[in-house]
């Protein structure tokens, strides 16, 4: 059965042991996030957090439930993250897959209603002492183009200023930054709504840059195996889930601004934030028994890294539809929200591992990567190791590097006699009879 919502996930984590209750009161500011930051950085990712008493809120706080690769496959109901390539490619080669919202009139998101919304209420987090305040670090952003009226759902940062006010810092180039865009030129104000705590196949699809053809919520769908039910806003014609904890409607005056101040973020390093648009809370729904979803931005390993990996294995389709001789993808952790990726490609002509570096720097989701590193397939996969290695051994510096606009590009590929390599490679193998023998062998050798 598909998770409908954040508690089906939470109590599937509880009944696998995945699931740590902290029953002491703790505070949302930064205690939190020093223990969610701790559990993190444990062998394997540590435990899924539930924290029962929070000072100065009665709502329960959820954190680092999809940190770990085990936790995430769970998440996606996949036996491991590798399977949603496969998934993935069957949505492309039939995107009708992908189910159509499902529209509801009553919602448990709705159980409770606030006209006299009060942001202080709830134990949103502040993760670092540096940050300029309380965040909204898990957020799904709604909005909806003002011209055909489609929608988006994004993850954007999300900060608190005071009781009725928040910022919302867009990402450039994402369907809600165009929707922002739309309404400002028009200077018409501009509907938001925030879910928080869904079911986790909407947390990674808000997370993702889709091709245009694919709304994240009827993806989310697709990835759980059945439509994510919608339920209108009490304020405007948003739909947002039926089955989220926390929704906060409001709207953007245009042009009205305000700086975010510094956020902690995976560089660990603060990031000195901008101005962003200022949503007004108009209306706060939630269900009754809320469970307030939040994780936490930081040096690698953190919760995020796996919705990263995640995210990588659904997105390799769409690099290999852009460049059909590529194989396979991995991002190091430490280089994921940079971009940083290693590419690995059947090579049959002089230059091509340039041309696939080209193309990705044209195009796609690994476009603006710091670093992007091409090497040749190996019939054993790829592994961080053994590209290191063949970097080492295949690139050719300055030959073979690529600098643009701060990005490096390094074509690693075994280098073709038209490209003044080497005539013949023989990979170095043991012969297959010795090994054969060896195996045979191996405990009267005295080994294990």
């Amino acid at each position: 059965m598909a998770y409908r919502d954040l508690r089906g996930f939470l109590a599937r984590l509880d009944a696998l042991g995945e699931l740590q209750r902290v029953d002491v009161e703790v505070d949302p500011d930064l205690e939190i996030a020093a223990i969610t930051d701790r559990q993190s950085k444990l062998a394997g990712g540590g435990r899924a957090l539930l924290f029962g008493r929070v000072k100065g809120s009665r709502f329960p706080v959820a954190t680092n439930l999809f940190g770990s690769y085990a936790r995430m496959a769970l998440a996606l109901e996949v036996e491991t993250l590798g399977a949603l390539t496969e998934k993935m490619e069957r949505l492309l080669q039939s995107p009708k897959d992908a189910p159509s919202p499902l529209r509801v009139e009553r919602a448990p998101c709705q159980e409770v209603v606030r006209r006299d919304p009060d942001l202080g209420d709830y134990p949103f987090l502040k993760s670092w002492p540096g940050d300029g305040g309380r965040f909204i670090t898990l957020p799904l952003v709604f909005t909806r183009d003002p011209a055909d009226g489609s929608g988006n759902c994004g993850m954007y940062r999300v900060r608190l200023f005071d009781d009725l006010g928040a910022g919302i810092r867009w990402k450039h180039g994402s369907g809600g930054f165009g929707h922002y865009e739309k309404y400002a030129a028009a200077g018409i104000r501009m509907p938001v709504a925030i879910a928080v705590g869904a079911d986790p196949s909407l947390t990674l699809a808000a997370s993702l840059p889709l091709p245009e053809s694919l709304d994240e919520v009827s993806f989310a769908g697709f990835l759980r195996g059945a439509p994510v039910e919608m339920v209108r806003c009490l304020d405007s014609e948003l739909l947002v889930p039926a089955h989220a904890e926390l929704i906060i409607e409001g709207y953007i005056k245009p042009g009205e601004t305000r700086a975010e101040g510094p956020f902690g973020n995976h560089t660990g390093r603060y990031d000195a934030g901008e101005q962003v648009p200022v949503l007004r809370v108009t209306c706060i729904t939630r269900r009754r028994d809320m469970v307030y979803q939040a994780t936490v931005a930081g040096p690698p390993p953190m919760e995020d890294c796996y919705l990263a990996k995640a995210a990588e294995r659904l997105l390799l389709p769409l690099s290999r539809r852009q460049c059909p001789e590529i194989v396979d993808i991995t991002q190091p952790l430490e280089g994921i929200f940079h971009g940083c990726a290693v590419v690995a490609i059947r090579k049959t002509e002089p230059d091509q591992g340039r041309r696939v570096l080209e193309s990705l720097r044209g195009r796609g989701w690994l476009r603006r990567g710091k670093l992007l590193v091409v090497v040749d397939a190996d019939p054993s996969g790829l592994t961080l190791e053994g590209a290191f290695w063949q970097a080492l051994n295949g690139a050719r510096f300055p030959r073979d590097l690529i600098v643009s606009d701060g990005l490096l590009g390094i074509d690693a590929t075994r280098k073709l006699p038209e490209e003044d390599g080497e005539p013949e490679f023989a990979r170095l193998e043991q012969d297959p009879i010795i090994s054969a023998l060896v195996e045979r062998r191996w405990r009267e050798y005295g080994f294990l």
